[in-house]
């Protein structure tokens, strides 16, 4: 028979090993939300560049509107999937 710390306080769902080190969903989705925002930076940096020749410049912008919508994607939560996804795509 499970020990009573085996669950949540809120439910009667087991704990499962992800959530036992720290590992849930939530922190997932913040730790791609970094790393999607610093991405982020580095292309608005990139487009401060004066030098950019227009096909640089147009990669840039459309890169920009790409992961400003994947953010969104993932603001209010995202399965797990579609953060793994996400973290493969903009690594």
């Amino acid at each position: 028979m499970p020990d009573f710390d085996d669950y949540d306080d809120v439910t009667t769902r087991p704990k499962v090993q992800a959530e036992q080190h720290g590992n849930t969903d939530h922190e997932r989705n913040q730790r791609t939300r970094t790393i999607m925002e610093k991405r982020k930076d580095a292309i608005l940096d990139a487009l401060a560049n004066p030098n950019l020749n227009r096909t640089e410049r147009e990669q840039l912008e459309a890169q920009h509107k790409e992961i400003r919508a994947d953010i969104r994607t993932i603001r209010y939560g995202a399965p797990i999937h579609i953060l793994r996804a996400l973290d493969r795509k903009w690594k």
